[in-house]
């Protein structure tokens, strides 16, 4: 009986310091979120090679989404928010990649995912009612300057490059909403035609 009582409590101490290990970690990646958004080009770099910055980024992302939702006071959007963020932030760098490897960048996908969802932070000012929206296009803008950073530490691209790639990014992404909003209106309008 005593034996078994000693591998137990050794058990319970390493599953403790192993779950102690996790938070500490977690703590070092909201401070590598501040460094990112502080503009360190080395933090970017280190994120970037960090294998295990994509879980936290992901989190950050999510949680990203339920700011928005509080910000609202919607109840759908604290549901829906997290997964369509998620979702989106993939198309987002996922172009982003794309566009920096035309312009001769050498950048992966996931060595871009990593310091930009670590920089997702700023998105949380949503969370503030009534002005959320507000501060949020603010934040957005800080975003696209972090991206731009990104490129060109992580992505080998020069300043006018990674300028460049951020604005047909943001161009590309104009056009698309605009699309989106023009056939939803569409579809109204003739709605209200044929009813």
């Amino acid at each position: 009986m005593g034996l078994k009582e000693n591998r137990l409590m050794i058990a319970e101490q390493t599953r403790s310091e192993s779950e102690q290990s996790e938070r500490m970690d977690f703590g070092n990646y909201l401070q590598q979120s501040i460094q990112i958004l502080q503009l360190d080009s080395d933090a970017i770099r280190e994120v970037s090679k960090d294998e295990d910055a994509l879980l936290p980024a992901l989190i950050f992302f999510a949680v990203s989404g339920l700011a928005i939702g509080a910000g609202r006071y919607s109840f759908e959007t604290l549901i829906f928010g997290p997964i369509l963020v998620t979702l989106l932030s993939f198309v987002f760098v996922g172009l982003l990649s794309i566009l920096s490897r035309l312009f001769g960048g050498s950048a992966s996908f996931l060595a871009l995912y990593r310091p930009i969802g670590l920089a997702v932070p700023v998105q949380w000012v949503q969370a503030v009612p009534i002005i959320g929206p507000f501060l949020g296009f603010f934040a957005l803008v800080y975003l696209a300057v972090i991206a731009g950073l990104t490129l060109e530490c992580v992505g080998a691209l020069s300043r006018p490059r990674a300028a460049a790639v951020i604005a047909l990014l943001a161009s590309i992404s104009l056009f698309l909403f605009l699309v989106f909003f023009a056939m939803i209106g569409s579809l109204m309008l003739f709605r209200a035609f044929f009813s």
